[in-house]
């Protein structure tokens, strides 16, 4: 019966692993996705209100939760303060920050850094198409790594139960 019970934990044990694995490339994927939210919205604030840069970031940031309306409730307060910083330093400060505790891959990271020091155009239609643009591109990214992911989950999730299966054998 111990036996069986043991059995039973080991398989259990590779599994959850293998499961966390798949979660963390679901989160990964969660996080490209609400980049791309961020973007889309600010793109349609400019694009529709024709507003300034810290009223765009206000009014985006009503329509989103956690880090990302934090990051533009900051980069509308600093911008208004005129602490002597560029767009292009706050956004990356910022960014920085979010990037911490949701990372990213660098391709990603380095595209969303740098899209700070492009939007400091007063032209909205040139800010709206270089958002339009970045969101193109980590929309690429993320439907790249969506297939990726399919492919690996199943390769994990089997893995996992196979692993349990083997080193339930070699403690028998």
């Amino acid at each position: 019966m111990l036996r069986i019970l043991g059995i039973l934990v080991i398989i259990a044990g590779s599994s959850g692993c293998a499961l966390t694995i798949v979660r963390e490339r679901a989160a990964y994927l969660e996080r490209c996705r609400s980049w791309r939210e961020l973007l889309r919205l600010m793109e349609n604030e400019i694009a529709f209100q024709k507003s300034s840069l810290p009223e765009i970031c206000a009014r985006a940031g009503r329509h989103l939760t956690g880090d990302k309306k934090m990051f533009l409730d900051r980069i509308g307060r600093a911008l208004e303060e005129d602490g002597g910083e560029t767009l292009g330093e706050i956004w990356r400060r910022e960014a920085g920050l979010i990037f911490q505790r949701e990372p990213v891959k660098r391709e990603i990271e380095e595209e969303v850094e740098e899209l700070g020091g492009r939007l400091c155009f007063e032209d909205g239609d040139l800010m709206s198409k270089i958002l339009k643009e970045a969101e193109g591109y980590i929309r690429k990214h993320q439907e790249e790594q969506e297939r990726i992911s399919r492919e690996k989950n199943k390769l994990t999730l089997c893995a996992g139960v196979m692993g349990g299966l083997l080193l339930t054998i070699l403690l028998l």
